[in-house]
């Protein structure tokens, strides 16, 4: 089973996504960080092994910003695959994302196309809700 960091800050939205991730989607949600600092703390604190499997990043976050903490991510732990989740589709998210690191970006209104983008990165792809007009 594989695990999950999620880097979400509003307390529902994580709640609900750790449901479903856990139940519906069979994944291990590892922990739930609420800012980016708190994120790069939990996987230091585990550096000796592959503490996950992916990183789950809003991008929007207190202080740090979840494409900064995604360049943060890629540049210490560069085999931790970064998925942002967003309620924002606007095209420089998505853009400032992908050139920091992340290996895609899903929707937070459909849960059943953020499985299939975590799946996806897993698998080595990379992958863009299909709500953005295109998939890679």
């Amino acid at each position: 089973m594989c695990s999950i960091l999620l880097v979400e800050d509003h307390k529902i939205m994580a709640e609900t996504l750790v449901h479903i991730l856990n139940t519906k989607g069979k994944f291990n949600v590892a922990d739930v960080a609420e800012t980016g600092e708190d994120a790069m703390e939990w996987l230091s604190a585990r550096e000796a092994d592959r503490p996950v499997d992916l990183a789950l990043v809003d991008v929007v976050l207190p202080r740090t910003s979840g494409i900064e903490l995604v360049w943060m991510i890629q540049q210490k732990y560069p085999d931790i695959p970064c998925l942002m989740i967003s309620g924002r589709s606007a095209g420089q998210y998505v853009k400032r994302s992908l050139a920091a690191g992340a290996r895609g970006y899903v929707l937070k209104d459909d849960f059943q196309d953020v499985m299939k983008g975590i799946r996806r990165v897993l698998k080595g792809g990379t992958y863009l809700s299909k709500q953005l007009g295109r998939e890679e």
